[in-house]
């Protein structure tokens, strides 16, 4: 009889235990690769780039009309991922080969993930359109058939600053708005001619043109989208030099004799943040508002927007303000958003916290991946 009882408990004992284990089963999950996620974005952000070597990657080519699409592709080398994300770069020379990227890219395709980082011309020659958005489309789509594609049954969309707005206006489209699992956006606007304003407006700073704020960045490319107000040919390419040097951060060129035209432009390109020119900028604005702004609004399609967003933004983005974060994601019906203090724009911040805070922001960090994994694994 004690016997019996006794194996009786030992059978009750094992199988409430394994129940529990059974219903812990996937939140685990989530919290371990919630935990590696984060672990991942922070040893990124300092600037770890590892070159995990479970990882495959592959440079694909595809003709497309009279163009070459090209995307860099990662994905596991010991299984077959069942979640891909097509990630595009911001703004930047380097495109889908920056360091961070690829770093990135490495590092979720470590675990599990498949990912599609296309290589953008126009984003890496500093150009701003709504054209980008069909080669999006197209690796989107494209995914089944490239490597490590074959078994993935859910795709989404991620982006990085402007990319993630743009990203956003993509999963909208009707080609792909009712397949698209999820949308990542990292430090998008909501409002592209707001955010202008302030890029071009004085603020107190340095009375030095030496020393130019991260806002200018984006200034100088709103100034390359509007370079057809130029009237004279030759100032438009000097022009066009003088802002791709400046976003490079290699050396002006000096000028020439120019027109009053080219002087203020060249002047507004180079002045120093304490300074501006309303009349021109508003000139710029309003050129851009009538050729480019609307198609670039996301407001007009949050509404047709499907599936889950992800928003991050960080707390101290000196582009890019994290309201422009908090407006998506009160317009979204499905929208999680963090806004983080351990970011700037897509930088980590030296900006001094009291471990209180520290804490705070780290437990918020890591309930967000926790949410994100339910959408990843």
């Amino acid at each position: 009889m004690f016997s019996f009882s006794r194996s009786r408990k030992t059978i009750l004992i094992v199988l409430t235990a394994a129940t529990v284990l059974l219903l812990l089963r996937d939140p685990l999950r989530h919290a371990l690769f919630a935990f590696r996620f984060a672990a991942s974005l922070k040893a990124l952000s300092v600037g770890h780039s590892g070159h995990p070597t479970d990882v495959k990657e592959a440079s694909v080519r595809r003709q497309v009309g009279n163009r070459e699409y090209e995307a860099l592709v990662y994905h596991p080398a010991q299984r077959q991922a069942a979640t891909a994300i097509v990630l595009v770069a911001g703004l930047s020379e380097l495109g889908c080969y920056h360091p961070r990227l690829v770093a990135l890219s490495r590092s979720l395709a470590a675990q599990g993930l498949m990912i599609v980082t296309p290589d953008v011309r126009e984003f890496r020659e500093f150009r701003i359109s709504a054209r980008p958005i069909d080669q999006i489309l197209f690796w989107y789509r494209q995914v089944p058939q490239l490597p490590g594609g074959a078994n993935v049954e859910k795709t989404g969309l991620a982006g990085i600053s402007y990319s993630g707005t743009i990203a956003l206006i993509a999963a909208a489209r009707p080609e792909i708005r009712d397949t698209v699992s999820f949308i990542v956006a990292v430090g998008p606007y909501s409002n592209l001619l707001r955010c202008a304003r302030n890029w071009f407006a004085a603020t107190p700073g340095l009375a030095s043109s030496e020393y130019y704020p991260t806002r200018f960045y984006a200034k100088w490319i709103i100034m390359l989208a509007a370079l057809d107000m130029v009237r004279d040919e030759k100032e438009r390419q000097f022009l066009q030099k003088v802002l791709e040097n400046l976003l490079l951060q290699k050396t002006v060129p000096q000028p020439g004799p120019l027109t009053a035209q080219g002087k203020r432009w060249y002047e507004l390109a180079v002045m120093a943040e304490n300074r501006s020119d309303e009349v021109l900028s508003r000139q710029i604005e309003q050129h851009l508002v009538s050729n480019m702004y609307s198609e670039l609004d996301p407001m007009e399609v949050l509404g047709r927007i499907k599936p889950p967003v992800y928003l991050i933004h960080g707390a101290y983005d000196d582009l890019i303000p994290p309201q422009e974060s908090l407006d998506l994601h009160r317009q979204l019906s499905d929208s999680h958003l963090l806004i983080t203090p351990f970011l700037s724009h897509t930088h980590p911040t030296d900006i001094p916290m009291p471990l209180r805070q520290k804490i705070k922001a780290a437990f918020e960090a890591l309930a967000f991946c926790y949410e994100f994994s339910q959408e990843l694994i």
